[in-house]
């Protein structure tokens, strides 16, 4: 086939000629059918020859050829066609040197939408999870609730609710709260109190 080709690429005729080109192409000698298609100016050939190898030097290359022949259709062309392969400094560069700035304009508007959009993807794939309303204030409650808070009152273990008046101590108990009943001291009213715990003093009679 490249023996063909070779063959085909000095025929007389233009399609014959496209015939040897498209025999490189298939065979992925991507130089060789761009430079016979540079030679019929078949500019389209060049094109989808150079896009369909994804290599970025040898479309720098035909990128570079358009600007100094001055194809500033084919430039502008090759931007938009191998547009996935391109760096956009390149094309920044080709169209500044060479004054192409409306023809890179398409190019950057397309590069500037992708980057957006990925930026947009990425951010809302590790954005944190929206907090549920619900579920806090169901804990909040649950917290409100613990230890007796859910009326507002403290409440205090074995020692009643604040606020109550003390226990009276039980009739015949010492001050302090000592029961003392079981010592006889459980006097009559007008009766004066004993000593030693309502035992009489040694020497006296008791009281009747």
């Amino acid at each position: 086939m490249i023996a063909l080709a070779s063959k085909l690429s000095s025929h007389e005729l233009l399609e014959f000629r496209r015939i040897s080109a498209y025999v490189y192409r298939c065979n992925k000698k991507w130089t060789q059918s761009i430079e016979l298609s540079k030679g019929d100016r078949m500019w389209k050939d060049c094109i989808d020859t150079a896009n369909e190898s994804a290599d970025p030097e040898t479309i720098e290359n035909l990128l570079r050829f358009f600007c100094d022949s001055s194809e500033k259709e084919c430039f502008c062309a090759a931007l938009y066609t191998c547009f996935n392969h391109i760096s956009p400094d390149l094309a920044l560069e080709l169209g500044w040197i060479n004054g192409y700035t409306h023809y890179v304009i398409p190019f950057f508007m397309q590069t500037f939408k992708q980057t957006h959009d990925r930026l947009k993807k990425l951010e809302e794939r590790t954005a944190p999870p929206p907090e549920d309303g619900t579920q806090q204030d169901a804990i909040a409650g649950t917290y409100g609730n613990l230890g007796g808070f859910g009326n507002g009152m403290l409440m205090i273990e074995n020692g009643g609710g604040m606020g109550m008046p003390p226990a009276m101590p039980p009739q015949g108990a010492a001050p302090g709260g000592i029961d003392m009943s079981g010592f006889g001291v459980n006097q009559q009213p007008g009766m004066m109190p004993m000593p030693n715990g309502g035992m009489p003093p040694q020497g006296m009679p008791p009281q009747m």
